[in-house]
């Protein structure tokens, strides 16, 4: 029997379906042969590479696609179809062997022990005021002192090696996140992305740069295997927070502010106004400037967008969707009663 390259993309595709429908049932084995041994393996095969560019992989990797499509394409319709079905093909493949087995992970809380409290509306109005006068601490000891905005990059990294290693996780690699040009991401309304295919993270450099150290280590988590959006999240958290730099610590603190406000003004709908003018200057400023920063982009697919990565999520194990990242409360307010 012949071997074609379509036969190998179909035959491949069936084993990846098989092998991440297997992983349902086998989770140890999942643990033991992909997460901590090829994951890792990938992890150091291109963090010790690629990682090392100046530029991001993802050009290299789009590159290499483009020519994955057109090299045997042909001036018929049957020949564009192979073409089109081999590309789309290598691209579900490689997602999964690159990362995507990863969503078969058991969950943070169950790793490390935490039990999801159920949280009320006096729980979140304690913590969103406990949290902004947390963040009015921060900017009084930033004051003066912390003003210039830099590449945390590797600092985060540090930072987050060692958290994961405290909860027993593997850190092969150092995982690299890249910037994109300004609007690269703000125009689907995202302000980082964790690319399977070029096995790193990127975030738009058009960010409002106190969002940057955040954001910076929600992307890293995933490089390190953390699927659900709520855990990187978390685990973005937990790195910043235990950062010896000021403004590291105020952009993870900030995000957590900000995931609080959507519930506490649900909660107090009426009072919200009054409250909002009453916050610091200097905090009303950096919302105006983080809104002012996303409105600089057009988004291209307001009606789109959070449907299709809805799907997405929910396609991949991830229940509550889009809704995800919002357990990132849940998961912080599980550590502290821990």
């Amino acid at each position: 029997m012949k071997i074609t390259s379509t036969k190998v993309g179909f035959v491949t595709l069936f084993v990846t379906f098989l092998l991440n429908m297997s992983f349902n049932f086998f989770p140890s084995v999942y643990e033991a042969v992909y997460f901590r041994s090829i994951y890792q393996g990938i992890r150091v095969a291109h963090d010790f590479t690629l990682g090392y560019l100046p530029i991001p992989s993802i050009y290299l990797v789009v590159l290499f696609m483009i020519w994955l499509f057109f090299r045997n394409v042909r001036l018929n319709l049957k020949s564009w179809l192979k073409s089109l079905f081999l590309f789309l093909a290598w691209v579900v493949i490689l997602f999964y062997w690159m990362w995507g087995f990863n969503y078969k992970q058991e969950r943070l809380s169950n790793r490390l022990t935490l039990e999801i409290p159920s949280i009320d509306s006096t729980y979140i109005t304690q913590e969103f005021l406990k949290q902004t006068e947390l963040l009015y601490t921060i900017m009084d000891s930033m004051t003066g002192t912390q003003s210039k905005y830099y590449s945390f990059e590797d600092h985060i990294r540090e930072n987050q090696v060692a958290v994961l290693k405290e909860w027993n996780l593997p850190t092969s690699g150092r995982v690299r996140v890249r910037y994109m040009i300004p609007g690269s991401l703000l125009h689907f309304r995202t302000s980082g992305i964790y690319i399977p295919h070029a096995a790193e993270g990127h975030v738009d450099l058009g960010l409002y740069k106190k969002q940057h150290p955040f954001t910076i280590a929600h992307e890293m988590s995933h490089g390190y295997g953390i699927t659900d959006e709520s855990e990187a999240n978390f685990v973005g958290y937990m790195t910043c927070i235990r950062s010896s730099r000021l403004e590291v610590v105020y952009s993870a603190e900030l995000a957590y502010w900000r995931y609080l406000v959507r519930y506490y003004r649900s909660f107090h709908p009426g009072e919200w106004t009054d409250y909002y003018n009453s916050l610091d200057p200097r905090l009303i400023q950096d919302l105006n400037l983080i809104q002012n920063h996303i409105k600089k982009y057009k988004d291209w697919m307001p009606k789109y967008r959070d449907v299709i990565y809805d799907n997405y999520l929910k396609t991949h194990g991830v229940k509550a969707g889009i809704r995800n990242y919002d357990q990132m409360i849940l998961l912080i307010a599980a550590y502290k009663k821990k």
